[in-house]
């Protein structure tokens, strides 16, 4: 567990495994953290990889002085491999986390092993709202947080809903939750990578629910055409937060894609 500074900000992050080990950086959504990602790491490490681990600008335990650009949030991750001697690594990155993804894979393609797009797009035209920001009035968060599942996950699993919902009424009440959510929703205004996807030569997995109400599947259909030789998941009756619904299926598929020849 570490800080690393930044123009504007300080950056959470923690290396996990042998460093000798391939790495995997994994990249994280609008206002998510690194600890999403526990135990997809652990996975990740049982088959021989190492792991970073980072909380975004304005994210989890990372601070911000004040706005920034979407390009910021990509040059703290090659910034910090550069920190840690981390000539190359795979990379995840989830909705958000995909873009960024995309954009250090283009600026930066020598730096990118394999890379793995989730729930995520490469412009800001797809992206969906679902009402408001968050909120800490009873009710509201809890219509705007189903909108991110798939048919029927919220009454198969209430309890984990909740608790969900709990931590995100919590993070709003308390501290500068919703200012930093602004600095990165402002971050992806007007974001758009799609005429430099084929500066992509990384072999690339897409992986999208079929369900997903804040991403539509026609933007991996998208990804999926302009990056050459991709692969494309579909995940049947899945939404938006994957790593949340079909962990299982998401395990499987990233350390599938990453180990094979």
């Amino acid at each position: 567990m570490a800080f690393f500074s930044r123009p504007g900000a300080t950056i959470f992050y923690e290396l996990l495994g042998d460093p000798t080990h391939p790495c995997v950086t994994l990249v994280n959504g609008h206002t998510r953290s690194s600890s999403d990602f526990r135990m997809l790491a652990r996975k990740l490490g049982e088959n021989g990889f190492s792991v970073l681990l980072l909380d975004n600008r304005a994210a989890g335990k990372s601070e911000v002085t004040g706005a920034f650009a979407i390009s910021d949030m990509w040059d703290d991750i090659v910034a910090l491999w550069d920190e840690l001697a981390i000539e190359r690594s795979h990379l995840l990155g989830i909705s958000m986390g995909g873009f960024i993804s995309q954009g250090l894979t283009i600026n930066h393609p020598t730096r990118v092993g394999r890379l793995i797009l989730v729930s995520t797009t490469s412009e800001e035209r797809y992206i969906h709202s679902t009402g408001p920001g968050w909120s800490v009035e009873s009710g509201k968060t809890e219509e705007k947080m189903k909108a991110y599942f798939g048919p029927g996950f919220v009454d198969r699993n209430p309890v984990l809903f909740e608790t969900m919902v709990a931590q995100i009424r919590q993070a709003a009440a308390s501290g500068r939750f919703i200012e930093r959510a602004n600095y990165q929703r402002d971050a992806m205004r007007g974001a758009m990578l799609t005429n430099q996807l084929s500066k992509i030569k990384a072999a690339t997995l897409i992986i999208h629910g079929d369900s997903d109400q804040v991403i539509p599947e026609a933007a991996a259909k998208a990804l999926h055409l302009e990056i050459r030789g991709s692969k494309l998941e579909i995940l049947a009756d899945v939404g938006h937060l994957i790593l949340a619904e079909a962990p299982k299926r998401l395990y499987q598929l990233v350390t599938d894609f990453l180990i094979e020849n």
